[in-house]
């Protein structure tokens, strides 16, 4: 996790009594804790904001990097214990929210990341990282309705990236909109550097829509971006077919063949469907 994303504790300072060398101390506890989390000393850091605590007890920044490190540290549990102690000191803390929401994905709870990231983002809806992290929660959890409009918010509050863009694609292509999907994979080869992975999804987009020739020629892109990519090897080898040049086809079959026999043998099937026969038991 890039503790950058992460709310420091700057104001801490303000929420003490005026107090010169109160100030001073904690100005110091901040300054170490913020060279060990840059030397990655996790450790050290997490056992500063400790100390910390012991000055700031109802500091809910405190407790949000500690929880920071504790998840670094992959101390899951402690960082989910930590973030809590925050939001329960500050229910409004967006930030601590979407680190929470950040745990949970690692532990895999589905359930909890979403309602954590949606708490985020319903209280501040412009917050961006926090709306890309529920989004692909989304898209990764199959939920492609919601990840369709989960993008299209983030794509009106913040600048198009690529992976955004492509990831909205990708929605809009398992939900079967291929027209849209196409739309979006396109202005993706337009406005961003080559990327594998979008031309072979403008590919699979074009096939679907029987815009073979086109398909072949996204899918041919692909391949020269990342050659030894052997989904987007059998993609093509599908998109040849549909355009009837089975001698093509069998070129791919040939390269999988070496590297990925299970994949090679169900494109063999596809070449020579309804030539395969199997022997009929009395």
């Amino acid at each position: 996790m890039n503790y950058k994303h992460f709310l420091m504790i700057f104001f801490l300072l303000l929420s003490l009594k005026p107090n010169v060398a109160a100030q001073n101390k904690v100005q110091s506890f901040l300054d170490r804790a913020v060279q060990f989390e840059k030397a990655g000393n996790y450790a050290a850091a997490a056992a500063v904001y400790l100390q910390l605590l012991e000055i700031a007890p109802q500091s809910a920044a405190v407790y949000n990097n500690l929880g920071v490190n504790y998840f670094e540290l992959k101390k899951y549990d402690e960082a989910v214990s930590a973030l809590k102690e925050a939001l329960a000191l500050d229910p409004n803390y967006e930030k601590a929210y979407f680190n929470l929401g950040t745990v949970y994905r690692q532990l895999k709870l589905t359930p909890e990341t979403v309602s954590a990231l949606q708490k985020a983002v319903e209280i501040n809806p412009r917050y961006a990282p926090a709306r890309a992290r529920l989004c692909d929660v989304y898209l990764a959890s199959g939920q492609n309705e919601e990840a369709v409009g989960c993008y299209q918010k983030l794509l009106s509050i913040a600048p198009p990236d690529a992976q955004s863009n492509s990831n909205y694609g990708v929605a809009l292509l398992r939900g079967k909109r291929f027209n849209e999907a196409v739309k979006i994979f396109e202005r993706n080869a337009e406005n961003f550097p080559p990327n594998a992975e979008n031309l072979n999804n403008l590919g699979v987009a074009l096939l679907e829509l029987r815009r073979r020739k086109e398909a072949i020629q996204a899918l041919t892109g692909a391949l020269e971006i990342e050659p030894d990519n052997e989904s987007m090897r059998y993609n093509l080898a599908i998109a040849q077919l549909a355009a009837k040049n089975k001698t093509a086809a069998l070129e791919q079959y040939s390269f999988l063949k070496k590297t990925n026999a299970g994949l090679a043998q169900r494109l063999f099937e596809t070449i020579y469907k309804g030539k395969i026969f199997v022997i009929k038991t009395q």
